[in-house]
């Protein structure tokens, strides 16, 4: 656009002479000046003075021109400024500048006020986005030189020093270090990595320096794609922002007609003046982005990433939560948590159980193995033929013998008949030349924090919660639906299914999807809302399936999530109350003369600081702490449509770090 050119050389040159390179406070200073000027003019009656202080009146009402001409130009909407600017003419033109420089500087120094606070929460929000955009010293031969992680390619050396931030994703080439992730995984303890391991973005090399190999470029690393992605999240409207933006533009035209017909009828411009000085869009116009703000911000302080605030808007109104089962609600390693012998020892029974399991690399392999160990098994026997029945169990010859290890469905497909046993868990049975020995039964294992989940859940507003599976073991997914509580569950479960299930239940309200990302992507991205835990894991396709994104591994986070999103609404709600409130009293005050520019002008600055406190205690939780913590419990109280998620069960691992911050 021709115009933005003009308006860049202009803002250009305000930087210059602005305090801090801030324009919005060289409007307040600007309006103060006048405002003393007129002031010792109206107390002691020196003319002079007057004049001194009409070229600072006149300047402050460029600056705010300025600002409207640019919103009308170059954004094709009209903006609070436009209030301010007829004040300011119409208090002029009624020879009472004092009102005009007064109302300048109140709603000035609101709107100051109030962007500062919101720049100061989204600059701690920026400051998770700023550690995508940092650099990484490259080893290119025998020398080291500083580049731009987005610099960093596939298969590159970077050294990271002790104490740095590990800024690509890679192994370990050379040196050993303990590895703080708690950023990623929510986890308080540093995990020690050595030459072969793998280490992600964003994570603190704590003990020694590591020299680390790129296994992906650094524009595709954990920490560029996360950043990348909280800075979209701050940019994306949900229609409810739509709305009132829509309505921010009615309202200011509307109360410009208003004023204009009032001083039509009265031919006063003092009662002009004042109705234009009370009314205060900003209310409306702060009342959802603060929030959504604050709230996005809060979260990602947790580990727990929002694609918008549209996402934890829709989180309010979920009929049906859906939860995988593995990596969600259990950790993915499975543990031995019994074993049944019938014609041999159990030793005997685990050694070649877990002889055969050696010959192979995968979760139930190891737990078999380790609790062999566990149990005294000493030596491993020597295996011939070992082969993998993909997705059905495993075969070998010790000792001239045929040891099948599988599912009951793969020893019936082998014509081996299967005793009535009663277990609870996922059977691993052994047959000895066909015949049954035993079985071994496996069960994920169960974090203690995920017991009676869905009764959290359901306190949060949740009508009912499903447990979905991939396990065809009915036991396990009935073991682990009685321990979290879960209303219902389905088991042997494809990714299809899943999708499937989502559908059915969308007929009856909407539908929240908590998965691992990867195997549900298509479920994640069926739902209403998916949430992806355990993200860091795969954090490019677990953000592109999903809305929200947990990078640890903590259900609990959902807890949070709900809690907040409950939290968020509520407050919007009051903000639109408290905007429709105000607005509608100070119009009518003002209309009857009950009010004076002046005074209107303060109320109108403690509108607008009122909305985006309100807002930034999703944040800034010391604010509930305060003084006017009281206030903001007897507000939630009126406001509240339900009592959701008062009393969570139990904090997650993200809030106590949190917590523990915040201090």
């Amino acid at each position: 656009m021709a115009y933005k050119i003009y308006f860049d050389q202009i803002d250009a040159q305000l930087l210059k002479i602005s305090p801090h390179q801030d324009i919005m406070l060289l409007r307040v200073i600007a309006a103060v000046i006048p405002m003393i000027f007129y002031g010792l003019d109206a107390l002691y009656d020196l003319p002079a003075l007057y004049w001194l202080g009409m070229p600072f009146y006149l300047f402050c009402l460029a600056l705010y021109l300025e600002g409207l001409l640019k919103s009308l130009l170059l954004m094709r909407k009209v903006s609070a400024e436009l209030l301010i600017v007829l004040v300011m003419t119409v208090t002029l033109i009624d020879g009472a500048p004092l009102s005009g420089a007064m109302v300048a500087w109140f709603i000035g120094l609101g709107l100051y006020i109030s962007f500062t606070i919101i720049r100061k929460n989204r600059e701690k929000i920026e400051s998770l986005i700023q550690e995508g955009k940092k650099t990484a010293q490259l080893l290119q031969g025998d020398r080291i030189e500083e580049v731009p992680i987005n610099q960093i390619k596939k298969d590159d050396v970077v050294i990271i020093p002790k104490g740095a931030m590990v800024p690509i994703d890679g192994l370990i080439l050379d040196g050993a270090s303990s590895i703080d992730e708690a950023i990623i995984t929510g986890e308080p303890f540093p995990v020690y990595k050595e030459k072969g391991a793998s280490v992600t973005s964003g994570t603190l090399n704590l003990t020694e320096p590591l020299q680390v190999k790129a296994d992906k470029n650094g524009d595709d690393s954990f920490i560029a794609v996360i950043s990348q992605e909280i800075e979209n999240s701050l940019l994306n409207k949900s229609e409810l922002q739509r709305r009132a933006d829509t309505t921010v533009q009615i309202l200011l035209l509307s109360v410009t007609a208003y004023a204009f017909m009032l001083f039509y009828i009265t031919g006063s411009l003092h009662l002009m003046a004042t109705a234009l000085a009370v009314v205060c869009p900003c209310a409306w116009a702060l009342a959802t982005p603060t929030a959504f703000a604050a709230n996005i911000g809060r979260l990602a302080r947790s580990n727990i990433l929002a694609r918008g605030g549209e996402p934890l808007e829709s989180m309010q109104d979920i009929k049906t939560l859906i939860l995988d089962k593995t990596g969600t609600v259990t950790l993915a390693e499975p543990e031995v948590s019994q074993v049944i012998e019938l014609d041999m020892p159990k030793l005997r029974l685990l050694q070649l159980a877990a002889s055969i399991e050696s010959r192979f690399d995968h979760p139930i392999s190891r737990s078999i193995i380790n609790y062999a160990k566990q149990q005294g098994v000493d030596a491993l026997l020597p295996v011939k033929q070992a082969e993998d029945l993909p997705g059905r169990g495993i075969r070998g010859h010790i000792e001239q013998q045929e040891i099948l290890l599988g599912s009951a469905e793969t020893l019936r497909y082998q014509d081996i008949e299967i005793p009535a046993i009663d277990y609870s868990g996922r059977a691993i049975w052994l047959a000895l030349d066909g015949q049954v020995q035993g079985v071994i039964v496996i069960r994920d294992i169960m974090l203690a924090e995920m017991q009676n989940l869905a009764a959290t859940i359901h306190d949060c507003g949740i009508d009912r919660v499903v447990l979905a599976t991939g396990d065809n073991e009915e036991q396990e997914a009935r073991r682990v639906a009685d321990y979290i509580g879960a209303d219902e569950y389905h088991f042997n479960c494809t990714p299809e299914d899943k999708t499937a299930l989502i559908q059915k239940f969308q007929a009856q309200g909407r539908v929240a999807m908590v998965g691992d990302g990867v195997n549900d992507a298509p479920a994640l991205a069926a739902a209403n809302v998916g949430i992806a835990i355990g993200g860091h894991k795969n954090v490019s396709l677990a953000i592109v399936s999903s809305d929200i994104v947990i990078l640890g591994h903590d259900a609990q986070d959902m807890v949070t999530i709900l809690r907040l999103s409950h939290k968020m609404g509520n407050i919007i709600r009051q903000n639109y109350l408290w905007a429709v409130a105000f607005n509608s009293v100070g119009l009518a005050l003002a209309t009857f003369g009950f009010l004076n520019p002046i005074f209107a002008a303060l109320l109108h600055h403690f509108s607008s600081v009122f909305v985006v406190v309100n807002a930034g205690r999703l944040y800034f939780t010391g604010i509930e702490r305060s003084l006017l913590g009281p206030v903001f419990q007897k507000m939630d109280s009126l406001t509240e449509r339900k009592r959701l998620c008062r009393n969570p069960a139990q904090p997650s691992t993200a809030e106590n770090a949190v917590a523990e911050q915040e201090g």
